[in-house]
């Protein structure tokens, strides 16, 4: 094997050793090579002398695997020096290791490139045949910083469970809307950090954010009126949705559950095919159902009417859901006002408790809600979707990270994958 090569590869400078044959030592897990520090660099670090001499030989080991198949290590005899003027003992330095270290310089720059991956530390630390241990300390030692991006012109505030830690629970991450990217993550969504964080940001850098994109929660709204006066808030579609759906579904189990008969057709139906009650009309599969006693055969379209007139207030909230789907057809902030008032009075004046409080959600949203549903504000609606595929991403890290209990290093973490892997950028 060729020695200058060999050394090249593992980012040693060939002029450190004593050139040689390379044998390569065959392992149960891989190669040993074995080099030799040359002994003609005798200048003392102390005192600047030449005058020394070999005062013993010792040996290191550096780690130099590239993958997790085979491990390479590198065996050095190194020489240490005792200088004849000032009686110091000194070694050289190999240039591509540091002092102390078991890793080379090459592998750490490969380990860290790592870092910008999804790959888990355990992952990492199987790849370079390194301990769990090891590969945190190297990311704490070189990832000191990692800052936030500007304010973008559209934000999207979200949050994710992190831990069961009270100041951590919940998670706050910023989303740049336009280009999907993570612009920082909060330590607590709580309105304390929330006061702290963005009062920190100057007035001149929150003037460039004209949306603000969230859920109903009322931190997110006192956010939007205190810090981004001038700036669009718009209420995700999504949870508003999920509340009348969440609401459906409960008089839904509530009229199964009157069912006289369990194991009745209809009881079968509506707890084996409850998500037809949460779709839209025209997602009704053109399939039919074959009724277990009778043997009847009955159309989903005609089976799903039939049990939502169990109840008035099931029949209520199911034709409210459907029209709510139809918010894409208003294209403006007027249209959308009116649309959400409406629907809130559908809903409140039905005086079943469930469906009266999504309708007083409704009406105390109305305005934040009614930016969401009109297009006129760009050339497609605004929402936390965006936000919503970066959170899936974090929470597949926490997840296959089997937890962070560092919220730092997680932070660091995800913004480094983040910009590593910028999604396609799309104009709004």
């Amino acid at each position: 094997m060729d020695f200058n090569i060999f050394l090249l590869r593992f980012g040693l400078d060939p002029a450190n050793f004593t050139n040689a044959v390379l044998e390569p030592i065959k392992t149960e897990f891989g190669f040993i090579y074995e080099v030799e520090q040359r002994t003609d660099t005798r200048e003392c670090p102390a005192c600047k002398s030449h005058n020394a001499f070999i005062h013993n030989y010792f040996f290191i080991q550096i780690n130099c695997s590239e993958n997790n198949h085979q491990q390479d290590i590198l065996r050095i005899r190194k020489v240490r020096f005792k200088c004849n003027d000032c009686q110091a003992t000194f070694t050289p330095k190999l240039v591509g290791i540091d002092r102390y270290s078991h890793i080379s310089d090459m592998q750490k720059h490969l380990i860290l490139s790592d870092f910008l991956g999804k790959l888990t530390f355990t992952q990492i630390a199987q790849k370079y045949h390194l301990s769990k241990m090891r590969i945190i300390q190297l990311f704490d030692e070189n990832i000191k910083i990692v800052p936030r991006l500007a304010m973008p012109r559209a934000l999207c505030i979200d949050e994710i469970k992190f831990s069961e830690d009270l100041d951590q629970n919940y998670v706050c991450v910023l989303t740049n809307f336009d280009t999907g990217e993570i612009v920082d993550i909060l330590r607590n969504r709580q309105m304390a950090y929330l006061r702290e964080y963005f009062a920190s940001i100057s007035p001149r850098e929150r003037e460039v954010t004209k949306v603000v994109i969230s859920d109903m929660y009322e931190a997110y709204d006192t956010v939007s009126r205190q810090y981004f006066p001038k700036a669009i808030h718009v209420i995700d579609l999504f949870h508003v949705i999920t509340q009348l759906t969440n609401a459906v579904n409960r008089l839904r189990t509530r009229a199964m559950n009157n069912v006289a008969a369990k194991g009745s057709n209809i009881y079968n139906f509506m707890k084996s095919h409850w998500k037809l009650f949460l779709c839209r009309h025209s997602k009704i599969p053109d399939k039919f159902y074959t009724c277990r006693r009778t043997g009847e055969i009955v159309h989903y379209d005609d089976m799903v009417f039939k049990c939502v007139k169990i109840t008035e207030t099931l029949w209520s909230g199911y034709n409210i859901l459907q029209e709510l789907f139809k918010y894409g057809s208003y294209a403006n902030f007027e249209d959308a006002t009116n649309f959400m008032i409406r629907i809130s009075k559908r809903l409140l004046d039905t005086r079943d408790e469930i469906l009266a409080s999504v309708g007083q959600t409704y009406h105390k949203w109305r305005f934040e809600i009614a930016n969401g549903l009109a297009r006129s504000q760009g050339h497609r609606p605004y929402s936390n979707s965006i936000a919503e595929v970066v959170n899936n991403h974090l929470k597949t890290i926490i997840k296959s990270a089997y937890g962070y209990h560092n919220f730092e290093r997680f932070r660091k973490r995800a913004l480094l994958i983040s910009s590593n892997n910028k999604p396609n950028r799309k104009e709004p």
